[in-house]
């Protein structure tokens, strides 16, 4: 089975980490064909998938080749698509989603869009595209329940048949011994870890004043954010500001975050939104306490695991202070964490997914 796997880039970022943990998931198991589309050619995680042997095709050769009017990169993809011949077109991203479903217009493959996010899109002509594109897809897979009803507010027009396949985890990845974080980065005290882009919806600045309330209330904190992103200056600035200079770290891009994992004590994510985030599932597979917001949908299946805050520092101190300071209740959320992540590992993922695609092309899809 011959299966195109189309996405905007290649950033840091948890949608490009499935698709690298699935893509070599199914060139150890055999059961698909993955190539890789990259429609702008950019991203930190390019040159991972091709040192890891992945079949990635770069379509455009900057960020621009994205725009939704450029015809030239729906063009090239089109030929490339009809150059590989796959059974079935996935795409992913936004502009993924746009120019991999009209490139397949009149081939005869079926798409499946894949929405990996809960945030609505406002610009008019991106809503009525993704309701008109509706008609041009065979079926959408969502991360999460919440995602899949905003693809039933926003998108699904044509009723196409939908399946919610919860995000999962390379098991393999999460194999590593922890980091001693306190020598590598000169800081003290327990440790609250954060994975992901430094961008506003991560509400990073907000985890930074928690961490100076948590000192002002007499627990000496590090917080470590393992990311990168347009965001860093305006960080780096707000933990100068607050004083928070030995205690705040903003790690840059890392291949190696489970060993952060493994030595911090609780993971935080108080984002304004989320769709179903991998690295909520890599720290509960190892075992870490979560403090997320209540708009993280992981809590679908993670809430035994994790404390629920609001996006207020005082709210996300509180909640990180509970857990640091109370042992007992640290070791339920861990176990929790563990026990939850167990079946969300990507050998499940890929078989059952895999199972999908055979169901669609025989026509059997409801």
């Amino acid at each position: 089975m011959k299966i195109a796997y189309l996405v905007g880039g290649l950033p840091f970022g948890g949608v490009e980490t499935w698709l690298h943990d699935l893509a070599g998931e199914y060139r150890n198991n055999g059961l698909v064909d993955a190539r890789i589309y990259n429609l702008s050619g950019t991203g930190e995680m390019h040159a991972r998938y091709v040192k890891d042997g992945l079949d990635v095709r770069c379509v455009g050769s900057g960020i621009r080749a994205i725009a939704s009017h450029r015809l030239d990169t729906t063009l090239r993809l089109r030929a490339m698509l009809r150059e590989f011949a796959p059974d079935i077109i996935h795409t992913m991203h936004i502009s993924a989603n746009h120019h991999g479903r009209i490139a397949a217009l009149g081939l005869g493959i079926p798409v499946v869009t894949h929405l990996h996010n809960v945030k609505r899109e406002k610009r008019l002509h991106r809503r009525l595209s993704d309701k008109l594109l509706s008609y041009a897809t065979a079926a959408y897979i969502t991360v999460s329940h919440a995602v899949a009803e905003v693809l039933a507010a926003d998108h699904n027009v044509a009723r196409r048949p939908v399946r919610v396949f919860h995000n999962a985890i390379d098991p393999k990845r999460c194999d590593l011994p922890p980091m001693d974080l306190r020598a590598a980065y000169g800081i003290s005290g327990p440790v609250i870890l954060s994975v992901g882009r430094y961008v506003r919806q991560k509400n990073l600045d907000l985890l930074i004043r928690a961490v100076r309330i948590m000192h002002d209330q007499g627990m000496p904190a590090s917080l470590v954010l393992v990311g990168e992103g347009v965001e860093r200056s305006r960080l780096e600035a707000l933990r100068d500001d607050l004083n928070l200079g030995g205690h705040v770290v903003l790690t840059g891009f890392r291949s190696d975050v489970a060993a952060f994992f493994r030595a911090a004590d609780v993971f935080a994510m108080p984002s304004d939104f989320e769709g179903f985030p991998i690295a909520q599932m890599e720290a509960l597979y190892c075992g870490m306490p979560c403090v997320v917001s209540r708009h993280v949908p992981s809590l679908e299946v993670a809430a035994d695991a994790s404390l629920v805050c609001e996006t207020d520092p005082s709210d996300i101190a509180a909640k990180l202070l509970a857990i640091l300071r109370d042992d007992a209740l640290r070791a339920r959320l861990s176990e929790a964490a563990r026990r939850i992540a167990e079946p969300l590992t990507m050998p499940r993922y890929a078989e059952r997914l895999h199972s999908f695609y055979t169901e669609l092309l025989a026509g059997n899809l409801r």
